[in-house]
């Protein structure tokens, strides 16, 4: 069975060898499997052509999780991920997933983390935009807060929390990283440095980094990454004024196809789809 499994995803992997704007999700996580399907919905509704987590230590469902949905879905991937003595267990499996990766970009995220291409369809839209000189695009993630709401771990992440910090807000300074994976030449915390090639945010500007996972600048263009507080859905007690800011609703864009692969992914897993907030 496990056989036929590597099988059947190496020709899955084999018909992207074609698709130049092919782009795979690459995240670690350590008990992350309560909104992990929310996760791997939207990423799929808003085009990623695989998803790759690797798995660091879980004591939850995330193994179930992968076990009941990647023979249904080719493009989802799971990799045990042990936690090494002397590295950097997110650093070496960003690096691994680059050895066996199907698709010519790459981009690393953490599951509370929402990438919204906005004004584009899909993620190859996005990428279709970026000129070859262009080696990677560094996102400013937008930081939501608890909205006023009390936990409830049935609540999808994505409508709980519809406030994000203003706009200049310390926390939107930090980027996560969308890079062409034949030009990686070193991997970082959230960042990649590239043999060659320009790196830009998202107003197509070259920034300078003022560390490992900050720019000099927050601008969402034409993309964001929506990060949420996950961890008060499940139980935990937090109001900071500084979450309260305005409302953004840019990734109810992709509310159809989130909604319908969300349902598929319930149906696979025999779950009743939770659709609020």
């Amino acid at each position: 069975m496990q056989a036929l499994l590597r099988w059947r995803r190496a020709f899955a992997d084999r018909s992207l060898s074609g698709k130049p704007h092919g782009v795979t999700l690459v995240a670690i996580a350590r008990n992350e499997g309560r909104h992990l399907v929310e996760w791997l919905a939207h990423h799929l509704a808003v085009g990623f052509d695989r998803i790759v987590l690797y798995d660091n230590e879980s004591t939850d469902d995330t193994r179930s999780l992968f076990k009941a949905l990647s023979p249904r879905d080719l493009r989802l991937r799971r990799v045990p991920w042990p936690t090494p003595p002397d590295a950097s267990a997110q650093i070496l499996a960003y690096a691994h997933a680059l050895t066996d990766l199907a698709t010519p970009w790459v981009m690393y995220l953490d599951p509370d983390e929402f990438v919204v291409p906005l004004g584009h369809a899909s993620m190859a839209d996005l990428i279709a935009t970026l000129p070859d000189a262009v080696a990677s695009l560094h996102v400013n993630r937008r930081s939501f807060g608890a909205s006023h709401r009390e936990g409830s771990a049935d609540a999808l992440v994505t409508r709980a929390f519809t406030r994000s910090q203003p706009y200049a807000a310390e926390a939107h300074y930090q980027f996560r990283t969308l890079a062409r994976a034949d030009r990686i030449a070193a991997i970082r915390s959230q960042d990649v440095l590239c043999r060659h090639g320009r790196r830009i945010l998202s107003d197509g500007l070259i920034f300078t980094d003022t560390s490992e996972i900050s720019a000099d600048r927050v601008t969402f263009d034409s993309v964001q990454i929506n990060h949420y507080p996950n961890r008060l859905l499940d139980g935990a007690s937090a109001r900071s004024p500084e979450h309260e800011g305005t409302e953004n609703h840019a990734i109810r864009a992709f509310d159809t196809a989130f909604e319908a692969e969300y349902r598929r992914l319930c149906a696979i897993l025999g779950r009743e789809p939770a659709l609020s907030g």
